[in-house]
């Protein structure tokens, strides 16, 4: 019989993907899988069956060693831009609707579609780890849901709720829900966590005393927060909050910077170097959200994005533009990935209106590039090795592509800008290791090593603060 548990929670970034990554690294040694219905993000990656999936489900593969599969996440929604959402079902997009055409003509074909592939994995897996999606009590959301307490009703699936004490509320958020939950779901509800406590746990006993007794529901356990904890981020709402606390030195240092476009995609990408910069005091790495913190830059990062159209007009209203070629000329070192390379081109035309106005369907890039990206209907999704030859590099690296811009040029290098189609490449050592040491910082970096520190003493974190007995004990399926 499978065992299988959800993790919901009273609202969004509240900690469901890096509890789940936890449980899915206590609990590697029986094989478990990760599940989410519906995932909303830009934060994108490529299963082994070639299928795009949210990288959180992705991540959480990884750390228990399980090959990440698109069905772990079967309806992926990346917003376009305000209105229009593209939805990605088992890996393939579907098109891109208007909130209205997926809430009215879309989602109700897609719940019960999904709830055949949970029953599918049900099937196949041994132990399963159920991620729910933003709020679970969102009455409004409720009829078509297939994500959050549907689910759990529909497969007497037993859940855990999560709360965000940061953003504060807690008890309210937890003791809200709980009202919201129809008599079935309060069956099914095992027990409360709070993630992210600041300061000491004996301040909130009335307050865990009063859930408790009106709920008649166990808190599980309090989880602080942890600032010397380096964890890919669930979403970009991650950003806002404070990172670990950096060794100060007096190593010789390089500045990386990434560019935070308002449709960045495929953050993850860069989780690698932010790594790399906790564990070696000569490599600085950060997001830059206006123009004039590109200065000091030693590398300056475009990301991929979701609109290459609204963001390139971002770096140019915002004066990124003309920042960047100023850096550029004085010899800093430009990476475009994906959408950010295809800024490199001359002309960006888009004549199927994926991402572009139709009465605009041309628009100027940077010109690093004397050619014209187009944007073709049907999207590149797939890994791919290629051979790169740079300044800094020359040899093979993995990694995938995620794109409806139409062009040979997998990659480009000449002098200080490089740009790729390919997203992971930082994830190949060999391709950082050699950019630090082209700027002076010789490093050997293991990042596979260094991911699981961070993983391991995460999932230490858990197990310091969580009653995972009881957890262990309720992993049921009936």
């Amino acid at each position: 019989m499978p065992k299988a548990v959800q993790i919901v929670a009273t609202e969004s970034d509240s900690g469901k993907t890096q509890i789940i990554s936890g449980l899915m690294y206590i609990f590697r040694h029986l094989k478990p899988f990760p599940f989410k219905g519906q995932n909303m993000s830009l934060n994108s990656y490529v299963g082994s069956d070639n299928g795009e999936m949210a990288f959180a489900q992705a991540y959480q593969s990884m750390v228990a060693n399980v090959t990440p599969n698109s069905i772990s996440n079967p309806v992926l929604l990346k917003p376009v831009q305000r209105g229009r959402t593209e939805v990605i079902f088992r890996g393939k997009s579907i098109g891109i609707f208007s909130a209205k055409d997926y809430w009215f003509r879309i989602k109700n074909d897609l719940k019960e579609k999904v709830f055949s592939i949970f029953q599918e994995v049900l099937s196949k897996e041994n132990l399963v780890f159920v991620e729910g999606a933003g709020s679970c009590a969102e009455v409004n959301l409720k009829d078509n849901d297939f994500a959050n307490l549907k689910l759990s009703t529909k497969f007497n699936l037993p859940f855990i709720l999560v709360s965000d004490i940061e953003k504060g509320g807690v008890f309210a958020k937890i003791i809200g829900s709980y009202e919201l939950m129809n008599k079935k779901e309060k069956e099914l509800l095992l027990g409360i966590i709070i993630n992210k406590m600041s300061g000491e746990k004996d301040l909130l006993k009335d307050g865990i005393d009063y859930i408790q007794k009106k709920t008649k529901k166990k808190v599980i356990g309090i989880i602080p927060y942890s600032e010397n904890l380096l964890l890919p981020e669930e979403d970009s709402l991650g950003f806002t909050r404070s990172k670990f606390k950096k060794k100060v030195g007096s190593a010789k240092k390089i500045s990386i910077k990434v560019i935070k476009l308002r449709y960045m995609s495929n953050f993850f990408d860069f989780y690698p170097l932010e790594v790399d910069s906790k564990y070696n005091e000569g490599i600085e790495f950060s997001y830059a959200r206006i123009p004039e913190e590109l200065d000091g830059s030693d590398v300056i990062i475009i990301p991929g994005s979701r609109n290459v159209f609204f963001d390139l007009k971002f770096l140019n209203d915002s004066g990124f533009s003309q920042k960047i070629l100023k850096l550029v000329k004085r010899g800093k070192i430009l990476i475009g990935i994906c959408g950010g390379y295809e800024m490199f081109f001359r002309r960006i035309q888009d004549q199927f209106g994926i991402e572009f106005p139709r009465y605009q369907t041309v628009v100027e890039g940077f010109g690093f590039i004397e050619d014209t990206l187009r944007f073709h209907i049907h999207k590149k999704v797939g890994w791919e090795k290629i051979y790169i030859k740079s300044p800094w590099f020359s040899g093979n690296v993995l990694g995938f592509n995620i794109r409806h811009g139409s062009n040979d040029l997998v990659y480009f290098s000449k002098d200080n800008v490089f740009g790729t189609f390919l997203h992971n490449i930082f994830w190949n050592d060999k391709f950082r290791e050699s950019l630090y040491r082209y700027l002076g910082v010789d490093y050997k970096s293991k990042f596979v090593d260094n991911f699981k520190k961070e993983t391991k003493n995460w999932s230490n974190l858990l197990k310091d603060n969580l009653d995972i007995d009881f957890i262990e004990r309720n992993l049921r399926f009936s």
